[in-house]
Parts: C-alpha cells; sequence; structure tokens
C-alpha cells in the first residue's frame, strides 16, 4: 500500500493532521428502548456498542441458553424420553412462566425438551431437563453455575433454570454474550436456535405431536408474520426473555458487512406490548449495516512509507507493515494518522523507532503500528555533501543546485591542495 509525502492512501478513508482529529465529531448513535446494550464481533473481540455491559441485569430466559447447552453436552442419547409428573410443572403456571405446552402424561424425546426449551421458552421443558439429568431443579442448576465459571462469566449467578425472578438470579450483558458464543460452537444447539418451527414426537395430549415456534424469528424477516415484523439484515437467530422486574431482553447473532456480531440488549419496554429488544436489534444491526463494516487497512509486508536518509549518500529506507491489520470499522469515518515524516536522519541505528501509524475511528483510537529501522545508515562526509546537494535542488531547482555543489567540491579542493603545499 503506497504511502505518499508521509499520509496513507487507503480507500474509505481520510486522512487527518493530529490538529484535524480535534475537529471530528462524535459517534452518533441511534436511540434504542434496553438500558444495556453489548455488541461484539464474534471473530476478532472487537466491541462495536457498549451500553453498561457490566451492570447486573436480570437476564429471565436468556437463563435458558444455558440450560440448554449443558443437557446437550450432558444428554448422551437425546432419543430417550421424559415423563412429565406434577412436581415437574408444580407452580409453573401461578408464577406465571411461559410454556411450551407439555403437560402431565406427556413423555416427549430429550431433543424436544431443549427445543422446548429454547424456541417457545418452555419452562416446564428446562425444568424436565434437570430432573432427567439430576433428578431435581436445583441439580442442574450447580451444572449451569460450573458451567459459568468455566466460560469466564464472573458476575453471573442463576438460582433456577427458567429465569423466573430471583433478586440473586442475574448476570450482565457482557457474560451473556460470552454464554451466547460459546453455545453457537455447538452444531446441535445452532441448528436448534436458528429453526423456525419445530414438531415434537406424539404424545399423550398431543397425538399429532406439539408445534413450536421460534419466539424470535417469528418477529424477524417474516413476509407473513403472525405479530409485529422487524426487518433485521444478516440475521441468523437468538433467545429472547422477559419478567416485570428484568423487561424485555435478548441475545441474538447476525452477519453483517463481514463481520459475525453477537448482540445482547436488555431491559427495555415499549408500547404496544410487543418485545422492544427484539425492536432495537433491528434498530442497532440495520445502522451497523449502514456505517460499519469489515477493512483490511493493510497487509503484512505492505509498504507503508519509504523514509529518505539524510547525510548518506543516496540513502533511503522502506518502512513494510510487520502484521495484516483487519478490524471493523466505520464505513465513511476511519482516520489514518503518522508521524513518520519523509526522512530520517544519519547515524541511524537497526531497530530504531522511526514512528507510527494510528487507526481512528471517528474520535477514538482503534489501532496503531509502530515502525523501526531494519538497517543501519553511518554519517559520511560525500554523504552530507549528497544530502547538502539534494536539498538544494529541492529549493532552488537543479540547474542551480549542480553548479552549487561543483563550486562548493572545487573549493573544498583547493582548500585541502592548499593545505598540503603548507
Amino acid at each position: 500500500m503506497a504511502m505518499l509525502a508521509g499520509a496513507l492512501v487507503l480507500s474509505g478513508c481520510r486522512n487527518e493532521t493530529e490538529e484535524q482529529l480535534q475537529e471530528l465529531t462524535a459517534e452518533q448513535k441511534p436511540q434504542v428502548l434496553c438500558d444495556y446494550v453489548y455488541l461484539v464481533d464474534r471473530e476478532n473481540g472487537q466491541v462495536l456498542w457498549d451500553q453498561g455491559s457490566e451492570e447486573r441485569i436480570y437476564p429471565a430466559s436468556l437463563t435458558k441458553m444455558m440450560t440448554g447447552i449443558v443437557a446437550l453436552e450432558n444428554i448422551d442419547d437425546l432419543n430417550d424420553t421424559f415423563l412429565f409428573t406434577e412436581e415437574v410443572v408444580a407452580g409453573l403456571k401461578e408464577a406465571g412462566a411461559n410454556r411450551a405446552g407439555f403437560w402431565v402424561g406427556d413423555e416427549p424425546t430429550l431433543l424436544d425438551l431443549v427445543y422446548g426449551d429454547i424456541l417457545p421458552s418452555g419452562a416446564e421443558c428446562s425444568r424436565a431437563l434437570g430432573y432427567y439429568l439430576t433428578g431435581s431443579e436445583e441439580g442442574l442448576v450447580d451444572l449451569m453455575n460450573a458451567k459459568a465459571a468455566e466460560l469466564g462469566m464472573h458476575d453471573t449467578h442463576f438460582v433456577n433454570t427458567t429465569g423466573l425472578h430471583d433478586d440473586n438470579h442475574y448476570s450482565t450483558c457482557r457474560d451473556m454474550a460470552r454464554l451466547l458464543d460459546y453455545c453457537l460452537q455447538n452444531e446441535q444447539f445452532r441448528k436448534i436456535i436458528t429453526t423456525y418451527e419445530y414438531t415434537a414426537v406424539p404424545t399423550e395430549n398431543y397425538p399429532e405431536g406439539l408445534k413450536m415456534r421460534n419466539a424470535v424469528l417469528m418477529y424477524v424477516n417474516q413476509e407473513d408474520p403472525p405479530y409485529e415484523n422487524f426487518e433485521i439484515p444478516g440475521f441468523i437467530g437468538g433467545k429472547s426473555g422477559y419478567t416485570i422486574e428484568g423487561q424485555y431482553t435478548l441475545a441474538s447473532e447476525a452477519v453483517i458487512n463481514g463481520m459475525d456480531l453477537i448482540l445482547v440488549n436488555c431491559h427495555g419496554y415499549v408500547e404496544p406490548h410487543y418485545p422492544a429488544s427484539i425492536d432495537d436489534a433491528a434498530t442497532i444491526f440495520n445502522y451497523i449495516r449502514d456505517t460499519w463494516g469489515r477493512q483490511t487497512l493493510w497487509q503484512k509486508g505492505d509498504l507503508f512509507t519509504t523514509l529518505r536518509v539524510r547525510n548518506t549518500v543516496n540513502g533511503q529506507l522502506d518502512l513494510n507493515h510487520r502484521h495484516t491489520l483487519v478490524m471493523d470499522l466505520p464505513l465513511n469515518d476511519t482516520h489514518i494518522v503518522s508521524d513518520t515524516g519523509k526522512t530520517a536522519d544519519a547515524p541511524l541505528s537497526a531497530g530504531q523507532y522511526l514512528g507510527r501509524a494510528q487507526v481512528y475511528a471517528f474520535d477514538q483510537l482503534m489501532a496503531e503500528e509502530r515502525f523501526y529501522a531494519t538497517s543501519s545508515f553511518a554519517v559520511t562526509r560525500s554523504g552530507k555533501l549528497w544530502t547538502f546537494g539534494y536539498e538544494l535542488a529541492a529549493a532552488w531547482g537543479v540547474p542551480l543546485a549542480v553548479l552549487l555543489v561543483l563550486l562548493v567540491m572545487l573549493l573544498s579542493v583547493r582548500l585541502r591542495r592548499r593545505h598540503r603545499s603548507e
């Protein structure tokens, strides 16, 4: 990539001086309904939006992502079945818990239960998975908290498998993003969360099989939506939740402009009664589509600039990028600042620091690369003369500079001869 007069030529970027950077306007994000927002690139960990990501929130049914992944990792045979009893469903109706629809006497497969846990966010399915794996809901909660610790979810604590409110049942948007990223690496989980509709095996209460719809996808990119529809570019899938205390929550994935993004947005509400978190996802992902994208700024080995080394004969030094830089950046508001200049002065040692290139998005420093000399240059008399002539040529024109250099050389020769004769 060519460098002219110390300014990087980069498609889609403007070249700015340090003074000009002070005049840049701040990034303008759209208004959202949720109080907490965290948007991160799965591939490089780059955070594009952080609004209280480490504040404690009530995750509501985002909890069921952990319920589902722990179940998938601990069940040997997903075709095995589970019989619903009064003990498993006790209290769910009174608590206002969302249910897939299974009831006492039904005997679905364990795969049906995981689908029921994720798609319609069925609390009876979440509980049933706990009873199958450990004999109680509390036993599965222990496994869930252990998995949270393993994943580095340092500010998360589960009390139940369902997400029903408890003051001691909490997490953060950052932790929930870490969880979803982990879950999406499981092929079965990814298949489930991206399924629009699923039918369970025939059971006592559902002889034709219980039909379940994805409580997120039914709101997104539907030509004939059953409810409100939101157009979201590149949307893959997600898990939503709601409690009175936690309000609307959502953890979702979308692939936009080369970026594989996870968005967690929580504690949002709006009238009329529809998921404010999905509304926000549409707002945020569309904003990202229009303003951000994955960009390759330079490749390892690309030429950044060539410095003229003063006080040496015809001295020059190429500065090449030592690493490839690929990152998410604003499509029209990326700025490159360089302080390498056009020249370097001998003496110059290999490894000597020569300057840096800094990448700014709006007024925020995003990345930088430092450049060091790869060769050494010594000062020589002829080099000083060469530099003198070169700079004269640049300032006064070539013919006059050549004449002046010749005069200087002639004077130098005469002085040396006179010195020898004396």
